[in-house]
């Protein structure tokens, strides 16, 4: 290989797209400080999801207060209060955005005060707002031990505060329970917490298989170009200038010479456009090495066949193609833990364990989308036939199959 191929490799892998970094450790719904607008969006719209939902259950904690027996004055005073709580928790992520971590725990205190007044207002029935604050921590949780210590110490504030007002009264009023609920909903973001960064670590590997498979290609093509045009240039480049110097001399092996240099010209051209179509086509053997390591990556156990031998010369690019949807299928969508590809001269199958036909919208989307379209295209070309279903795993079912001939 040339210096001038081994450069353009080098600058291909440097031009590359590169693996996005992993964010902070962070729950599902956290932005973390230079987060982009898109982002952003994606944060905010999970974060108001899910807060609305918490808020709902608010309406116990209403309805305990207004039944507490008190007058209709403390009943307006305290609902004004938890009001003001309320949209101080719903609002506050507002303020945390491409905020610090030192930033992000000054916003999450002055909710807990506002939370911790309410026992002033409310009284006792106020520990099932601090709810919200645990939920809240989760915004901060750059790392887990934060949201641990904010848990741990709402849980010791509402221990302290059932036992002020004593164990029996307590355990009738169900304060006693409200540590109990504290201690899941924690456990609960750090379980969200874990699956989080498992999602990005996902995506930094699928990120990485991606990037190196365009070095590869582009390596390849390079390498493809080099071995076809670098020889038959040089020969044409020698011929044309002993054809220049001969036309004078030796007319008729200048000719004999520009005919070779026309015939080596032909060569090339036709070399280049096999290259091209390579480069254009899907690659079976690197489709099913690509989807190994994807679905590695993936924690999804795998039954592939090693190599793509067995498909007929006519269908291997249409079954490339058919094994790169479907892979991609089942990393985004299936929620599969199990895949098994099946390929014979005439057929591929690529059947899943996950949420199968009955899946969500946005899977029925894609898979009816242009994903499925553009394999029918391919597989109406060649004379094959594209179909899906239920697999004997239980999960979605991709086939397509060509009529031997």
């Amino acid at each position: 290989m040339s210096e001038a191929t081994r450069t353009a490799e080098a600058r291909g892998a440097e031009n590359a797209p590169r693996a996005s970094r992993p964010s902070p450790r962070s729950f599902p719904w956290a932005v973390p400080p230079g987060a982009s607008d898109d982002d952003i969006r994606v944060g905010r719209r999970r974060w108001y999801a899910g807060a609305v939902f918490a808020l709902l259950w608010q309406v116990l904690e209403i309805i305990a207060v207004w039944t507490d027996g008190r007058s209709l004055r403390a009943h307006v005073v305290s609902s004004i209060a938890l009001a003001v709580v309320y949209a101080a928790y719903l609002f506050a992520p507002e303020l945390m955005w491409r905020r610090s971590l030192r930033g992000r725990v000054l916003v999450l205190a002055g909710v807990a005060l506002l939370a911790g007044l309410l026992l002033f207002v409310v009284g006792p029935l106020a520990v099932w707002t601090w709810l919200l604050v645990a939920a809240l921590s989760g915004f901060v949780a750059e790392r887990f031990w934060v949201a641990a210590v904010v848990v741990l110490g709402i849980v010791g504030a509402q221990f302290l505060v059932a036992a002020s007002t004593g164990w029996d009264t307590a355990v009738n009023s169900g304060i006693l329970f409200a540590p109990v609920i504290t201690v899941s909903v924690g456990a609960s973001m750090l379980f969200f917490g874990r699956q989080r960064e498992a999602e990005q670590r996902l995506g930094v590997a699928q990120d990485e298989i991606t990037r190196l498979a365009v070095v590869e290609e582009r390596a390849r093509f390079s390498r493809d170009l080099h071995d076809v045009l670098g020889h038959s240039l040089t020969v044409v480049a020698m011929k044309s200038e002993l054809a220049v110097r001969l036309v004078d001399v030796d007319p008729a092996r200048a000719k004999t010479e520009m005919q070779d240099v026309e015939r080596l010209s032909r060569e090339a051209l036709q070399g280049l456009r096999r290259a091209v179509s390579g480069y254009r086509e899907a690659d079976l053997d690197a489709e099913l090495v690509s989807a190994r390591a994807a679905l590695a990556a993936a924690s999804i156990t795998a039954a592939l066949p090693e190599d793509g031998e067995a498909a007929g010369d006519d269908v291997r690019s249409l079954f490339a193609w058919v094994l790169r949807e479907g892979v991609t299928n089942v990393l985004r969508h299936a929620a599969a833990s199990r895949v098994r590809v099946t390929l014979t001269r005439t057929a591929l199958t690529v059947e899943d364990d996950g949420t199968g036909v009955l899946a969500p919208p946005s899977t029925a989307a894609v898979l009816g989308g242009n994903g499925l379209r553009g394999l029918r295209e391919r597989a109406d070309a060649v004379g094959a036939a594209l179909t899906t279903g239920t697999s004997d795993l239980g999960g979605f079912l991709l086939r397509v199959e060509r009529s031997p001939r």
